[in-house]
């Protein structure tokens, strides 16, 4: 017999369906300063590299599967396949997604962004003053993509997004446009930091006719 803690698993149909409604949602968000500051808050709380593990925890959250054996609610029924717990009064009972009613919500969404791309997202606060221009030693081969150094910077570098300006990434290297207050915190910080198992160098960029060149 399946244990509890397998009869209790999200289905993977209603997951799609619930993931495709978040990517939904942060394409046209109905609050996007709730968004930035939640957003900013996780990733003020939450560790780097437990942050997709932490989205897992939230989901299962929000399917109510975990919550302690012997108190399901009535989305605990129904994600659990018990089927639909007695509605309340006055209320009409919540049907299970249907596995055609997942296709259909999957079809209608977009395509799915690739890693490190950033459209459809709120558009994030930026420098827009005079900054430093600071070279990455690593770029999209790496997998250090615009959206990953952002986030690197701010965890690790320890500023705020509207000390970041224009961030490039090309195959090998990548630029990032800092607050020249913030712009040695961020050095300090992440030359030599280990992403993927090799060693970042940072620095300030070399230009060339008024361009930031790689080293």
């Amino acid at each position: 017999m399946p244990s509890e803690n397998a009869a209790k698993r999200l289905p993977p149909d209603a997951l799609d369906a619930f993931l495709d409604g978040i990517l939904a949602e942060l394409r046209e968000p109905t609050d996007p300063v709730a968004l930035n500051e939640i957003r900013a808050a996780f990733r003020k709380r939450v560790p780097f590299n437990l942050r997709s593990y932490a989205a897992a925890a939230l989901i299962l959250r929000a399917a109510g599967l975990s919550r302690s054996p012997g108190r399901l609610s009535p989305r605990d029924s129904l994600v659990a396949g018990a089927g639909p717990a007695p509605a309340p009064k006055g209320k009409k009972p919540v049907d299970k997604p249907s596995r055609q009613q997942a296709r259909e919500a999957k079809a209608k969404s977009e395509v799915k962004p690739k890693e490190g791309d950033r459209t459809g997202l709120p558009p994030r606060p930026r420098f827009t003053g005079e900054g430093v221009t600071l070279f990455f030693s690593m770029g999209k081969r790496q997998r250090l993509y615009p959206r990953i150094l952002i986030d690197l910077i701010i965890d690790v570098g320890g500023i705020e997004a509207a000390s970041i300006g224009e961030v490039r990434a090309f195959d090998n290297y990548s630029f990032a446009d800092i607050d020249p207050q913030k712009s040695e915190a961020v050095i300090a910080a992440l030359d030599g930091y280990e992403f993927r198992s090799r060693k970042l160098s940072v620095g300030p960029a070399k230009k060339r006719d008024g361009q930031a060149i790689a080293e």
